[in-house]
């Protein structure tokens, strides 16, 4: 619409001249786009607030279980002091998401 006007077609017209159908043509393309990601956006919306309760997060984001603590491990230096730990932190393996 910006090169449209900048080639100087008028404005709320129902019949434009010929010259302008191509630009015409993408800007109307652009905006079926753009209802499409409005589009997707309510859907996404619509299922995250309507999956209730049954997926969520973990009170801490580092967290593995209900019970782990808190991100005390990754905020000390590399490698560990000596006595830093009163004793070893576990690690527990997750899911490799890489194939």
């Amino acid at each position: 619409m910006h090169f449209l006007g900048l080639s100087g077609m008028p404005r709320r017209i129902p019949d434009y001249p010929d010259a302008y159908v191509g630009w015409n043509a993408l800007s109307a393309f652009g905006s079926y786009i753009s209802v499409v990601g409005i589009c997707c956006f309510f859907v996404v919306v619509t299922i995250t607030l309507s999956s209730g309760n049954q997926n969520k997060c973990a009170p801490s984001p580092w967290a593995l279980e209900r019970n782990s603590t808190t991100l005390w491990e990754w905020m000390v230096q590399s490698p560990p002091t000596f006595h830093t730990f009163g004793e070893l932190p576990t690690i527990k393996e997750t899911k490799s998401y890489v194939k």
